[in-house]
């Protein structure tokens, strides 16, 4: 489990019921921030990087923005971007 909203939705509905959003999301945030072993040929895993989750925090990215902002967020932003690349791929 590394990406953010997999854990978190995990941690708020299988670990304590009493969870609120944001103390899910904080124990989610603590879980993938702890060091992971790293994983050879991460470019195969997303031929087609716009279709890459934004919370996948591992490179290689094709919107530009940083490792911490798509481990952590803001995704509104990414998810935008990612769809601007998505429909602008599709027209040509």
């Amino acid at each position: 489990m590394n990406r953010l909203f997999i854990v978190m939705r995990f941690a708020k509905h299988n670990m304590v019921k009493t969870l609120s959003d944001d103390q899910a999301y904080d124990v989610a945030s603590y879980i993938v921030s702890q060091p992971r072993p790293h994983k050879a040929n991460l470019e195969k895993d997303f031929p087609a990087k716009w279709n890459k989750p934004v919370d996948a925090a591992f490179p290689p990215y094709v919107d530009g923005a940083s490792a911490e902002q798509h481990k952590y967020g803001p995704f509104s932003p990414l998810a935008e971007k990612m769809k601007e690349l998505k429909e602008k791929l599709i027209k040509q």
